[in-house]
């Protein structure tokens, strides 16, 4: 008798459904505010790489200031300096460098 009247008194157990619907919730909250952002960004980042050309001066990611003077699929040359070229990975590029005031 005892054994019931606890088991009474205890709260109902949720469903498999609200659980799987809370879920479903989570994982549609981490997509909006965390991947969706991220792929978005990613695609800008690679849109920016692909808009790169000659001539373009720009900055890499470890902060060299640079000249884009050739192009080839995954790198490119740099002239950092008159005769002073530098190989870098499309990647390493982080903005358009700013003109300078002055």
């Amino acid at each position: 008798m005892l054994w019931l009247d606890t088991a009474q008194g205890s709260p109902p157990v949720q469903p498999i459904i609200m659980q799987i619907v809370l879920l479903l919730g989570m994982f549609a909250i981490f997509y909006f505010f965390l991947i969706l952002p991220q792929r978005r960004q990613q695609k800008k980042e690679q849109e920016f790489r692909n808009s790169l050309k000659k001539g373009d001066k720009v900055v890499t990611t470890s902060g060299i200031y640079g000249e884009i003077v050739a192009i080839e699929k995954d790198t490119l040359l740099l002239e950092v300096d008159r005769n002073v070229r530098l190989r870098i990975e499309k990647a390493a590029v982080r903005s358009y460098a700013q003109p300078s005031e002055g």
